[in-house]
């Protein structure tokens, strides 16, 4: 994956998440837009089988399947739901 933005976080130093091009469009015009886990091994490189890059649209589809098919606890939907609301006064009130 060609990455394009990471996410670190404090509490857990081998675990990232990962933004940008999926490597199985490395030779197209137009590059699908990817999503990753990364955690990384203890010897610098990275857990393959528990890093994979998932294409972006099948991300939402998961995300929103996962919604319509009741598999998120009242907890997690609850807190997708307040990110959610958050991100959109945001964005309608910032230039």
């Amino acid at each position: 994956m060609k990455v394009r933005h990471s996410k670190f976080f404090k509490d857990l130093p081998n675990y990232s998440i990962e933004w940008g091009d999926g490597t199985w469009s490395k030779g197209w015009e137009e590059k699908d837009f990817a999503i990753r886990n990364r955690y990384n091994k203890e010897d610098g490189g990275f857990n393959i089988r528990g890093s994979a890059e998932i294409p972006w649209t099948d991300f939402n589809r998961m995300i929103i399947e996962s919604i319509k098919e009741n598999q998120f606890s009242k907890k997690e939907i609850i807190t997708i739901f307040k990110f959610s609301v958050n991100r959109i006064i945001k964005n309608i009130f910032s230039k």
